[in-house]
């Protein structure tokens, strides 16, 4: 499985060229592609300019497949004239978890997470251990979590990048009060360095649904 973060920074007078644009590639691609597996889109509320883009492909020949096609050729010309500033963030898989069922929300009151995780040397497979425990019993129990992905950064194996999706601020408030997350936060509160959290507005989301990979199996 092939996992994709790319940090973007877009000039803002071209705001809806680019939200035309990239609706339709994220779109098209999971509806047409069969290893395009999911696509987010968001932005920071506070500074919209800035643009998290996360993806995920069944393998190589998917993502192969998806830089072949039109729409994202249209994209590519798009990001040519818009984009300001590019980060290609290369993350590896540990844990994938969506509800059953597609998922296609456009804009909308759903709310996106990307956090960033430090570490201590040594201690990522505790943390994960933990982390893995409170990802599963938050999708299979809790409706308002829609999606979970564990990965970690192809640079850094210590540095633990996360992509929630949250059907809105009260689900994830609920999700704080729930056990296996109090859990989670005793368990790791030692093992980690630093953490970065980011709320964020909800541009396109899209996926196949009922992912279930755990690094090395592929479930649907």
């Amino acid at each position: 499985m092939i996992t994709r973060l790319f940090r973007l920074e877009r000039d803002m007078a071209q705001e809806q060229y680019y939200d035309e644009v990239g609706e339709l590639n994220l779109t098209t691609s999971v509806e047409v592609e069969p290893g395009t597996l999911a696509m987010y889109a968001a932005h920071v509320p506070d500074a919209p300019q800035t643009c998290y883009v996360f993806e995920v492909y069944a393998d190589e020949g998917a993502y192969d497949a998806h830089v072949a096609s039109d729409h994202f050729g249209a994209f590519v010309e798009m990001a040519g004239k818009v984009l300001t500033g590019r980060e290609v963030i290369s993350v590896v898989p540990r844990l994938m978890l969506e509800k059953p069922g597609t998922l296609r929300v456009i804009g909308g009151e759903v709310e996106p997470h990307l956090v960033c995780v430090d570490v201590k040397p040594g201690a990522g497979e505790e943390f994960f251990a933990a982390a893995s425990a409170n990802m599963r019993a938050a999708v299979e129990a809790e409706p308002g979590v829609l999606v979970m992905y564990a990965t970690t950064r192809a640079d850094d194996p210590d540095r633990w990048v996360f992509w929630e999706v949250y059907a809105s601020a009260e689900a994830y408030a609920a999700h704080r009060e729930a056990r296996h997350f109090k859990d989670y936060l005793a368990a790791t509160e030692s093992l980690i360095e630093g953490k970065e959290f980011h709320v964020l507005a909800a541009d396109v989301l899209v996926s196949k649904g009922s992912l279930r990979h755990d690094g090395e199996a592929d479930e649907r």
